[in-house]
């Protein structure tokens, strides 16, 4: 054969061996989803208030504990009335009652005729109607600590990070098989560990380990199917991938749902690795392309036989033999670049910075609103659903979009709408309504951030490509770590974080106009080349002024 991709076409280049090993292989990602976003409901956040007179009951009341909490909280813990008057009580204080028992403030109908405010001294109630079970309520992470949910989750995205830098290398070094059970070995030890985590910081610990097989299961996946298809059948097979993993939001709000413990619904989502792990030592072989580069012409020529068997396709008794002597013969020397490369043009160095901008952003917002489903003021297990349900008509709409804009129109059309609908929300009723225009906004960032990936790579020159995938990566990354930070700043005000998102969304898709569309021109084959290949657009002209 004269090369790989002749070779698919003999042994059949997308048949039933290919599918069906595709829907395995795609099963970790969908439950790899589950531990990226399980965060939304083991740190949902509820109502709370210091807990006053913890050892005494309102038995003789004949009410349910919590309205017996409510009841407390209305005596012993200050509240305000806000413009739409509605009465929203302190979280982090109360009135001292110490000198008072709760039978005597209850005589007194409530007019225990103190003003001194104290800290939480007997702890918090929480309001547990949407999250019966949370890490903030076990390990009370309220107040002064309300900031560490938010870096459990920061540490899960640095995982992220350190995944896509290792991991990568190691599927290079041992093989897409060998990457591919370690990272699910890895998976399954955490997610088990993170069941039994005695305190938030062993729990910090356990996402940030977690993120990085997460990270390598999706990444080595995304390689193997590549690497196991036809080129016409790659972009079908990347739209399947993440259709898998928008199908992971479903099961994890009907899980969450069912399952209100956060130890056990991490337990839960962790198991299924089990079989998982046994299907793949059985049925997934490794690549027979790694095989090829690493010389393994015999072990690769026993997988193609097979995928020619399951296939229905009849081979030479000598088909690959040729492979050995014509792939050195043909493969092409190709320029090697580095990123210092990048500096060297300033009109290629301008488009990169807007570019790992641009990921960031993409990967800030998008995000941001999916763990921040539970605020818009309906059930957040339905909301959680709609969220991911609403990617697979994205992923879909997409590829057509980006032909019909263009890649730049549909970056920058569905981006600004994206921002406007984010910087919308905080002035709509919560509810329906709200959560409408939140989820419009979820769909239009969902589909920037798809067609911005093919972008990126039509933009960066043939030898720079693989780095500046990789630097745009990173930029998506210290996004994603980003994230929940800025979601802290609902404690300056609850809007905040929507506003700064959409903001950010904005800018960015402005900074887009910057840039040159590459919908149906060549590919720039080295740094030189990008005004060579651009010149007939209008959009050099931008560039060059800003980089000038």
């Amino acid at each position: 054969m004269k090369d790989y991709d002749q070779t698919l076409r003999i042994v059949g280049k997308f048949g039933r061996y290919q599918k069906s090993l595709l829907i395995l292989i795609f099963i970790p990602v969908l439950i790899g989803t589950c531990h990226s976003f399980i965060q939304v409901f083991a740190a949902g956040k509820s109502d709370h208030w210091c807990q006053s007179w913890q050892h005494e009951n309102c038995n003789e009341l004949n009410i349910t504990n919590m309205e017996c909490n409510k009841l407390k909280r209305e005596i012993s813990v200050p509240a305000k009335v806000t413009d739409q008057n509605q009465t929203v009580f302190e979280q982090c204080v109360k009135y001292d009652t110490s000198a008072i028992d709760l039978k005597t403030a209850l005589d007194l109908d409530g007019n225990i005729n103190t003003s001194q405010q104290i800290s939480c001294d007997e702890g918090w109630v929480y309001d547990r109607s949407n999250f019966p079970s949370t890490i903030i309520i076990d390990f009370e992470l309220v107040c002064e600590k309300s900031f560490l949910p938010n870096m459990a989750q920061s540490a899960y995205f640095v995982g992220f990070l350190c995944g896509s830098a290792v991991v990568g290398l190691a599927s290079d070094i041992l093989g897409r098989r060998t990457t591919l059970l370690i990272c699910l070995l890895m998976t399954l030890a955490v997610g088990i560990a993170t069941t039994f985590t005695p305190t938030i910081w062993f729990y910090i610990v356990c996402r940030f380990l977690i993120g990085v097989p997460i990270m390598g299961i999706a990444l080595v996946c995304f390689v193997y199917a590549n690497e196991l298809v036809s080129p016409s059948r790659r972009t079908f097979v990347g739209n399947a991938l993440w259709i898998f993993y928008a199908a992971g939001y479903a099961i994890l709000a009907g899980l969450a749902k069912l399952i209100p413990n956060w130890r056990l619904l991490h337990l839960v989502i962790s198991l299924p690795y089990i079989p998982t792990i046994i299907l793949v030592c059985i049925f997934v072989p490794e690549s027979p392309r790694w095989l090829l580069v690493k010389g393994k012409i015999d072990n690769a020529q026993k997988v193609l036989r097979k995928v020619a068997r399951i296939n229905r396709k009849k081979l030479p008794e000598n088909f690959l033999l040729d492979f050995e002597d014509t792939e050195k013969e043909q493969k092409p020397k190709e320029a090697k670049g580095t990123l210092s490369d990048f500096v060297r043009s300033p009109l290629l160095l301008f488009m990169t910075i807007i570019m790992c901008f641009n990921w960031a952003v993409q990967s800030l917002v998008y995000y941001g609103l999916s763990l921040s489903t539970s605020t818009l003021g309906i059930d957040p297990y339905i909301s959680f659903l709609v969220s991911g349900a609403i990617e697979i008509p994205a992923y879909l709409l997409c590829m057509y979009l980006a032909e019909w804009l263009g890649r730049k129109g549909a970056t920058f059309s569905t981006m600004v709408i994206g921002g406007l609908c984010c910087c919308a929300t905080p002035f709509i009723p919560l509810g329906i309504s709200r959560a409408t225009v939140a989820m419009v906004g979820k769909f239009c960032i969902t589909i920037s951030f798809s067609v911005v990936y093919t972008w990126s790579a039509e933009l960066v020159p043939t030898p720079l490509r693989t780095s500046g995938m990789g630097l745009f990566s990173l930029s998506s990354r210290i996004g994603g770590i980003s994230t929940p930070i800025v979601l802290l700043l609902d404690e300056i005000w609850k809007e905040l974080p929507t506003i700064v998102l959409g903001s950010f969304s904005i800018i960015a898709s402005l900074l887009c106009l910057l840039l040159p569309e590459t919908k149906g021109r060549p590919l720039p084959s080295t740094a030189g080349d990008i005004k060579h290949f651009y010149r007939k657009s209008n959009d050099l002209k931008t560039l060059e002024q800003q980089v000038d």
